[in-house]
């Protein structure tokens, strides 16, 4: 069983957990309106730090020092060896250090997520090398899920789990294009909701091996689902979050639940699918509650923050209200909690979902708890190898014949090799490259395909993010006065997409996850990839290292798993 050890979060509202808190239980908010921030010509409502309060220095990056105040909180309340090669540090960020493509003072590399975690895991002093789970809106609780995973395997006594966004023109201007902002403070769940807030906050959630005593907080069970549907829309059924809600309630009584802390954004699509997907999970009178009415949504630290701010309100028996929220706007059968009330009970349900189809969630109870997982397999099953480079490729070895190269040989092998999925045209560098090389695995394996199934997992790892949406978006609002940004090109700016875009085509309701090294670590891949199977759906997986710094310098080494076998990745 893992336990949470100790935990903090850094917002606009406190730097402790228990100021976040006391907080959130008096109603208060910092959400204000913001008119030409950034050079932004449409004005927005966010919940941002103070200017100067987190400012970036000689050595580190605003986002590296929020991140790394919130995870020196954290640790200074244990006696955690941070040397040690037992201690992993996981980070949870959508866009980390992203600013930096607008004027970067520091290393180049410093744009990518996984040298941000380095850096910060230098700071603070942690040697082992750090992982990045980047899943869109679900990155929090995909980053618990493994922290979780690596300790119950037994491969970590401790996992450091932070997640941070800092946001500013990259951001703002990305979800402006969706047209998914709310000029006013934003109404999760409400008839009258218009859309999301965006705000800035670090959260810790320290988590570490069961020292057999009955008291603290468990992590029971947690499942990442996709819905297979839309990279940008939820599924209309909410497949996914109901997959995952599913997986995490069915070895314990719902009666026992004190609330499903939902991911409730305020727009109208997120909003609905969670109420029908509660419903369909036969949740209808568990309450639920958002908290987004408060922060904003915080991306990458909301999973991490809003499961602290759940376990507070347990402990103080409070249910928190949501603020925002007066006349229910959702045709799924929930309640919504409107305003603080009182509970004895000792568990609840963390829910989030995000671009790319991904969904996530989570049960937490206090005391002990017995763990719902499968055995940890000690090797994979290799059944089938695919490597794409920017001058060939080849299928389990054997070389197919290619006349042309970069992007344009990927075009190429879509026209000879799969044809009739003109969605193909649409897709980045990076979803072109994974959905090609998943294509070729897949005719390699020659089975029943677009059948809908669970059992199968998409877990990719990258070094490169997204590099090539990002410096496209980048380009397109680098102009004041001729900012145009593209709902297309920003949601290609989630690396995740491209599990999503695997999902979609082949109906795979299973997880999807994308993790970003400092660099291709097979051990680490290994590692992850064997844990994935402590869920007990998950039979096989396409998993492998897609990494795409440009249009013409790409890798994609894909290839099937499965549970037992003697050759190792």
């Amino acid at each position: 069983m893992v336990k949470v050890i100790s935990h903090n979060i850094v917002s606009p509202l406190g730097l402790t957990s228990a100021d976040n808190y006391a907080a959130v239980r008096r109603g208060q908010s910092v959400l204000r309106r913001y008119e030409g921030k950034w050079g932004l010509r449409e004005p927005f409502v966010a919940s941002l730090f103070e200017d100067g309060m987190f400012a970036a220095d000689a050595s580190s990056t605003r986002f590296e020092k929020i991140v790394t105040e919130s995870v020196r909180r954290a640790l200074s309340r244990t006696g955690i060896d941070v040397t040690s090669k037992r201690v992993v540090f996981i980070l949870s960020t959508t866009k980390g250090n992203v600013e930096l493509l607008a004027g970067n003072p520091f290393d180049e590399k410093r744009e990518y997520p996984a040298q941000a975690a380095m850096h910060i895991a230098k700071v603070v002093g942690f040697c082992s090398k750090p992982v990045v789970a980047c899943n869109a809106c679900i990155s929090g609780l995909s980053a618990l899920t493994l922290g979780q995973r690596l300790i119950e395997s037994g491969m970590y006594d401790y996992a450091v789990v932070s997640g941070a966004d800092c946001q500013g023109k990259f951001i703002v201007s990305g979800f402006t294009s969706f047209k998914a902002l709310s000029p006013e403070d934003c109404r999760p769940f409400d008839k009258d909701r218009c859309g999301l807030n965006l705000g800035e906050a670090a959260a810790t959630i320290i988590l570490g091996r069961d020292n057999g005593e009955n008291d603290g907080w468990s992590i029971v069970s947690s499942a990442i689902r996709n819905d297979a549907n839309h990279i940008s829309g939820p599924s209309r059924t909410g497949e996914g979050s109901y997959r995952a809600l599913r997986q995490v309630i069915r070895d314990c009584s719902t009666d026992s639940v004190a609330f499903i802390n939902a991911h409730g954004t305020g727009t109208l699509y997120n909003d609905e699918m969670e109420s029908i997907a509660i419903e369909r999970a036969g949740l209808t009178s568990t309450p639920v509650n958002g908290l987004k009415g408060y922060y904003g949504h915080t991306m990458g630290a909301a999973g991490i923050m809003e499961s602290i701010l759940s376990m507070c309100a347990v402990e103080d028996g409070n249910i928190l209200g949501t603020r925002g929220f007066a006349v229910k706007g959702v045709s799924g059968n929930i309640t919504i909690n409107p305003v603080n009330t009182p509970t004895k009970k000792q568990s609840f349900i963390k829910l989030l979902s995000g671009f790319g189809g991904c969904n996530a969630a989570m049960l937490f109870h206090r005391g002990a708890a017995k763990p719902a997982y499968a055995s940890l397999p000690e090797r994979l099953k290799i059944t089938h190898r695919v490597s794409l480079t920017n001058d060939g490729a080849t299928i389990d070895g054997k070389k197919l014949t290619t006349s042309d190269k970069g992007k344009a040989m990927l075009t190429e092998l879509y026209r000879s090799q799969v044809e009739g999925y003109p969605k193909f045209y649409k897709m980045d560098c990076l979803c072109r490259l994974g959905f090609i090389a998943s294509e070729l695995l897949l005719k390699a394996e020659a089975g029943e395909r677009f059948r809908g199934r669970e059992d199968r997992a998409v877990i990719l790892f990258n070094r490169s993010s997204s590099i090539i949406a990002d410096k496209q978006h980048q380009a397109s609002i680098s102009d004041d006065e001729n900012c145009f940004p593209s709902p297309k090109v920003f949601v290609y700016t989630l690396p995740n997409i491209v599990t999503g875009e695997i999902s979609i085509r082949n109906k795979y309701y299973g997880e999807t996850s994308l993790y970003i090294l400092p660099e291709k670590d097979e051990q680490t891949i290994d590692k992850i990839l064997r844990c994935s199977f402590l869920d007990d759906t998950t039979q096989s997986v396409i998993g492998g290292w897609i990494d795409c710094k440009s249009d013409d310098d790409f890798v994609a080494e894909l290839f099937i798993a499965c549970r037992d076998g003697s050759q190792t990745i």
